[in-house]
């Protein structure tokens, strides 16, 4: 065989097998972790939704145990999406029985205005800025109140809250010793970072506005704080629970301002703007444990712990009614 002709064969062949592999490997990085109906999760959309809670792998030095809490990273973050799918389909199912019409996308939008002093020109203005029109931005809303809607008829009532339980919630309070309220929440952040201008800073808040809007309209906190928050120490958004004096005062005031269950406005400190979602509020007794004054707040604890229960049982049932098959 001719040597050049035989050094073109093997350059050839090298190519290929080259290609080959790397193909491999795309597939490998690439491959399907999860089918939820008709939808696929590869692992490399999973590894970018779970990067911030993968950053922190970073300090494990032993490899089996990286491995391990890298899977059960990606389990927890595929849980989210997961959520977020079954639901979405039940959605879709309801729409015709969920009646959410152009009056209600209206008052939403109203709404966002009115809270955070904007002008419908500089919504616009924000939304084209971020690459979304102003029909996907009502259809988006238009989805988050069927997602509100569907919650309170499928989950708000078949909440039950005894008042034996409410009663004995107060006194163990009072036996505590727990003199200060608490505050438990979870936050979504985007930084204002050094150098911005006042525009860019604007731009910003526009944006916080808007994720505002579908946050107080129903969407899913956790999964919007995985996607767009910048804490990344807390890349669900939860913060726990916390007293008086130990956040600063902007983001304290928000929050011990803010119902249970409920979303703040944008809220700025120095670290960027903030929203704000108080999942639970422990008071002290004060008083007695008989009048609906005194019970009120401890009626509330266990109506918001029921919610939460009732929520993901209701998820669990959607997931088993599903197709769901994960491959991690």
């Amino acid at each position: 065989m001719n040597s050049y002709k035989y050094l073109g064969a093997l350059v050839v062949l090298s190519a290929a097998l080259s290609s080959s592999a790397l193909a491999a490997e795309r597939v490998s990085v690439d491959r399907i972790v999860a089918v939820i109906e008709e939808q696929i999760v590869t692992e490399r959309e999973l590894e970018k939704r779970a990067e911030p809670f993968l950053e922190r792998l970073k300090s494990v030095e032993d490899s089996v145990e990286r491995a391990q809490q890298r899977r059960e990273i990606l389990l927890k973050v595929l849980e989210i999406e997961i959520g977020e799918k079954v639901v979405d389909r039940e959605i879709k199912a309801s729409r015709e029985t969920l009646g959410v019409g152009e009056p209600d996308i209206n008052r939403a939008i109203e709404e966002v205005l009115r809270m955070n002093r904007l002008t419908r020109d500089q919504l616009q203005a924000a939304l084209y800025g971020q690459g979304m029109t102003w029909s996907e931005y009502r259809e988006k809303l238009r989805q988050q109140i069927e997602r509100a809607r569907l919650i309170q008829m499928k989950v708000q009532g078949k909440i039950e809250v005894r008042e034996s339980a409410v009663e004995q919630r107060c006194r163990e309070r009072q036996s505590s010793g727990v003199t200060e309220p608490l505050v438990c929440a979870s936050h979504l952040l985007l930084q204002i970072k050094p150098g911005m201008s006042s525009e860019q800073v604007e731009k910003l808040r526009v944006k916080v506005a808007r994720l505002q809007a579908e946050l107080s309209n129903g969407a899913d906190f956790a999964a919007y704080a995985l996607k767009h928050s910048d804490d990344k120490a807390s890349p669900d958004g939860s913060l726990g629970c916390f007293a008086r004096g130990e956040m600063v005062g902007p983001f304290e005031e928000a929050a011990y301002a803010t119902a249970v269950g409920e979303v703040s406005p944008v809220t700025r400190t120095q670290f960027g703007f903030h929203i704000i979602k108080v999942t639970d509020r422990r008071n002290p007794a004060v008083g007695g444990c008989t009048t609906p004054e005194e019970l009120a707040s401890f009626r509330n604890e266990i109506y918001q712990e029921e919610m939460e229960q009732q929520m993901n049982h209701w998820i669990a049932q959607l997931r088993k009614a599903a197709f769901v098959e994960i491959r991690l």
